[in-house]
């Protein structure tokens, strides 16, 4: 199999243009924590993950880390910037946080692909599209939400992968601390908004949780 056919965004595209892509692709399957790119990192190939998942996340000044968002499955880890320029800078680390596998191609080289062909120009337009509006909530949720209206928001929004993950976890994502979430999910459970079955939270109402996030906009 091409690298390229284990990627959704070729699908549709004409194979005889992903020819100089495939013969020049690299695949690498990255273990849990290591690092892809640092954020002060120049590019000058652009990264795909297949399957898996990357956090990223910036390092304030007192060295902390700080959650930004996730990226898993058949998505882009690196910017692309604008199709004139031959690199890029990278703006956060991205860390793989499972087993994860990842193809590469030569940035200037899938510019001219891309550009080449209308399908993959769509598709990628499609793409960032999509992910930017998941970046743009997710840095919108850390920087006007309160504490509460976080919780409540991944509670609704999020559920399942809520209860796929530790409370450590959870905490580390929404930039709040441990004891602080504790007390949150006490509160809804206290309201009766939520309740905890065999170690999974379950919703019970799911409106009355939404006010806490839509009224903090």
């Amino acid at each position: 199999m091409l690298l390229t056919e284990r990627l959704h965004f070729f699908d549709q595209s004409d194979p005889a243009s992903l020819i100089l892509l495939n013969n020049t692709a690299k695949y690498k399957l990255y273990g849990a924590s290591e690092i892809l790119v640092y954020e002060e990192d120049d590019l000058n190939r652009v990264y795909f993950l297949i399957h898996g998942e990357a956090k990223f996340y910036k390092v304030d000044r007192f060295e902390s880390e700080i959650f930004l968002y996730s990226l898993s499955d058949q998505t882009l880890l690196t910017n692309i910037g604008s199709l004139k320029c031959d690199s890029i800078s990278c703006f956060s680390n991205i860390e793989f946080m499972v087993q994860s596998e990842v193809i590469s191609f030569d940035l200037k080289l899938f510019k001219e692909v891309v550009q080449k062909e209308n399908q993959l120009l769509i598709n990628l337009v499609n793409l960032l599209a999509d992910q930017k509006q998941m970046v743009d909530c997710m840095i919108s949720m850390g920087m006007v939400y309160d504490v509460t209206a976080k919780v409540a928001k991944m509670l609704h929004d999020h559920l399942p992968l809520y209860n796929s993950l530790k409370k450590q976890e959870i905490s580390y994502r929404l930039n709040i601390q441990p004891a602080t979430l504790s007390r949150v999910l006490a509160k809804f459970i206290r309201l009766g908004l939520i309740s905890e079955e065999n170690q999974k939270t379950i919703v019970l109402k799911k409106e009355d949780l939404s006010h806490y996030f839509k009224e903090a906009i």
